[in-house]
């Protein structure tokens, strides 16, 4: 094949790969774009000595590509680590050239994971710069004529020393949403590189797991559906880019759209709110959904669950294991409390995180669950006022999204304990004693709410 044009690795990300006897990842799969496609197979060079990479991984497939003419997505697999090392690495390929290096951190294993502090950024919602650098075109159908998701993205720079790794419970980077800044083009791809390369300096340099959302499903602007409408329907892009422990955890195969990972204390599920029960299908301008057979999401989480919550006990016992269990997806209680919430309850989930309401709002424990909504990041369809200091309710605060003002729907009825419509978001802290959250204002970075799950407490009901 002829060399490439343009084949420089772009949007690098790293998320949790390999899992060892204790069940803790042992590397990284490291994922990137090009433009062009090289000839040389795609490549990381790796070592634990910044500038003296000798170690090598290769991936034996050849990269993707889910639209034509739009570039092409590369992953490789770097695992069978040293726990608890710096690696540093660069990504491409021999006749394309190598990108900047980077370094990362493997996770520790066994009982060092066990006794480990963790720290992770979470929220849901975000989106992609603001409306003075993206302005808007259309601001009906819910998009807003003033919005920030660049306070959000400076938080998260002002707190990657003290972050392990970043959780976005999805719609990530609101690509299909690109019609309303230019109505008559095409602007999905170049929103979703622009999301990525607005993050490298954070996901290459720790894990960016993230879960689906609605706004992953498809591309429905009107010159998408003309022209690319089966190639960007029902999540393409989000599993041509996003490539999750699936593998790892029995998860779909093929796809990130339900996984589960271990990490220091805690046990991780990132679950599928969009699609395989009942969820989602049917509310998509094209078909989507139906990734596993009948049931098969359903029986992959209760048994994920089941065996966590084995682990739990261990560890609570002084044996190995996580003794936590937090459990993310994209929509809230009111959305998912039919299929899911009896087997929160069952295997004792301690917490589960949540996304797709613009606003936070936090719950006291019910059957053993907290229930936390945290999207308020700062999305296109999030109305921005700086002048909102306080956003505490829905009479007062700002909210216009009219399901979060429903009792039961962020959370569990009758357990709110706090809302507010701040731009902002979320730090969980744990270690073997405790679950440590709090919700950070995104512009000043002051404390909005802050919680300690350090025993059992829960509202039976």
């Amino acid at each position: 094949a002829a060399c490439a044009q343009d084949a420089q690795p772009q949007q690098i990300h790293l998320a949790f790969a390999g899992k060892d006897s204790s069940g803790a990842a042992t590397g990284m799969r490291v994922a990137w774009f090009t433009q062009d496609l090289p000839s040389g197979a795609s490549t990381v060079k790796y070592g634990n000595v910044s500038g003296q990479l000798t170690e090598e991984a290769s991936s034996s497939k050849s990269p993707t590509q889910y639209l034509r003419g739009h570039g092409y997505h590369h992953v490789v697999e770097v695992v069978g680590l040293s726990p608890s090392s710096r690696y540093w690495y660069v990504v491409g390929s021999e006749d394309s050239g190598w990108s900047d290096e980077w370094s990362f951190e493997t996770p520790p294993t066994g009982e060092a994971a066990s006794k480990a502090s963790i720290s992770l950024a979470i929220f849901g919602d975000l989106g992609y710069e603001d409306s003075e650098r993206r302005p808007m075109e259309v601001t009906h159908f819910g998009l807003a004529k003033k919005w920030s998701a660049t306070l959000s993205r400076w938080r998260l720079e002002a707190l990657r020393d003290e972050i392990n790794l970043i959780w976005h419970l999805g719609d990530i980077g609101y690509a299909d949403d690109a019609f309303a800044h230019g109505v008559l083009g095409f602007g999905y791809e170049e929103v979703y590189n622009g999301f990525m390369n607005w993050m490298q300096n954070l996901s290459a340099t720790m894990p960016y797991m993230v879960s689906v959302g609605n706004h992953e499903a498809e591309c429905h602007s009107p010159r998408c559906l003309l022209l690319h409408a089966k190639a960007l329907s029902n999540f393409s892009a989000y599993n041509h880019r996003w490539h999750m422990p699936a593998p790892e955890s029995g998860g779909h195969p093929g796809s990130s759209m339900w996984y589960s990972w271990n990490y220091g204390p805690v046990h991780f599920v990132s679950i599928d709110t969009e699609t395989d029960w009942g969820q989602g299908e049917d509310l998509n301008v094209l078909p989507a959904g139906k990734f596993g057979a009948p049931g098969e999401y359903l029986a992959w989480l209760e048994a994920d669950l089941k065996a966590a919550a084995q682990r739990k006990a261990e560890a609570r016992r002084g044996g190995l294991g996580e003794p936590w269990i937090v459990v993310g997806g994209h929509r809230p209680y009111g959305e998912i409390k039919g299929e899911h919430v009896a087997l929160f309850s069952k295997y004792g989930v301690d917490l589960y995180l949540a996304g797709h309401g613009h606003s936070y709002a936090r719950g006291r424990p019910v059957n053993g669950t907290a229930y936390i909504m945290v999207g308020g990041a700062g999305c296109d369809e999030m109305p921005y006022d700086e002048d909102d200091e306080q956003g505490l309710s829905c009479d007062s605060s700002g909210i216009r999204q009219g399901k979060t003002c429903e009792p039961g729907y962020s959370v569990p009825l009758g357990s709110e304990v706090i809302k507010t419509s701040r731009l902002a978001i979320g730090v969980l802290h744990a270690d073997a004693s405790a679950l440590h959250w709090r919700l950070l204002d995104s512009v000043t970075g002051s404390t909005l709410d802050e919680v300690t799950i350090s025993k059992p407490e829960a509202i039976f009901v």
